[in-house]
């Protein structure tokens, strides 16, 4: 598959305020940390991505491209991390034969939306306090494996949040006319209510043509590969809570949607934005 294909794209934004003792730690112990050297590491801490150049070990989720984020400090909305990277090991799964001789394809790893956005999020808590209103992410479904077992133990996560508790998320998915997506947002609708498991309500809106949801700055990271993508369709959920986990188990839910409910394998565009959306 070429690199397209198997690309993904995270982005978090929001407000960071730097901890007031950052420079001073920095110029102590000779640091110059930035997104891209946090997700590094961090990454390689949790064991999900490698830069060894001998060689990335067996198990290695990620091939890290590249990251980077705006830390401007003006109490603006700033897209604040994202990092890019290659999903390796993601060819065409073969058939095998079980024991009873019934030839079945194995399922397909799950894409790493929750681990790319948890290494944002480590990073940026790591410099300072965050105020988070949103995520993208260019997911490549053609390598995306089926998710649905455990995003049903996601789903019971989730449900574990104060009842009283009320948010609610505009999702936008944007694709090429190729994709095939016009027309099918109940579809998803109806994909996505299934795989939460009750847990998100859902429903579809209508999308203003060139409308960018409150939450998200532009220009995405990502927009090259991006580019031809329009909006297909809007949706307004409800959740119990908000987090960078919320963000990166609301963008799963439509990604496996999308993947199971339509069958596209093209890549696509979701944005999760906190507020409403008309």
């Amino acid at each position: 598959m070429t690199g397209a294909d198997t690309t993904l794209i995270v982005g978090l934004h929001g407000v960071l305020h730097r901890y007031p003792w950052i420079d001073r730690v920095s110029r102590e112990f000779d640091l110059d940390e930035d997104v891209f050297s946090l997700a590094v590491k961090r990454a390689a801490a949790y064991g999900w991505s490698n830069t060894d150049v001998s060689g990335a070990p067996e198990g290695t989720v990620w091939d890290h491209n590249d990251a980077g984020g705006d830390w401007g400090e003006d109490g603006e909305n700033r897209q604040l991390a994202w990092l890019q990277a290659t999903l390796p090991n993601r060819g065409s799964l073969p058939t095998v034969r079980t024991a009873t001789g019934k030839k079945v394809r194995p399922r397909g790893p799950r894409l790493p939306l929750l681990p790319a956005v948890t290494v944002l999020n480590d990073a940026l808590h790591r410099v300072g306090t965050v105020h988070l209103t949103g995520a993208h992410a260019l997911v490549p479904l053609r390598v995306a494996g089926d998710s649905r077992f455990e995003l049903a133990m996601m789903a019971d996560w989730f449900a574990l949040a104060d009842p009283d508790g009320a948010e609610e998320l505009a999702v936008t998915v944007s694709s090429r006319s190729s994709a095939g997506l016009s027309g099918r947002a109940a579809e998803v609708r109806d994909a996505v209510v299934e795989r939460g498991h009750d847990v998100m309500a859902v429903e579809t809106v209508k999308h203003a043509a060139g409308a960018v949801a409150d939450g998200l700055a532009r220009p995405l990271a990502g927009q090259v590969q991006a580019e031809g993508m329009r909006p297909a369709m809007s949706f307004r959920c409800r959740v119990r809570e908000w987090s960078a986990d919320v963000a990166a188990w609301t963008t799963e839910l439509f990604a496996d949607a999308l993947r199971g409910s339509t069958g596209t394998s093209a890549p696509v565009l979701i944005t999760v934005a906190r507020g409403r959306t008309t």
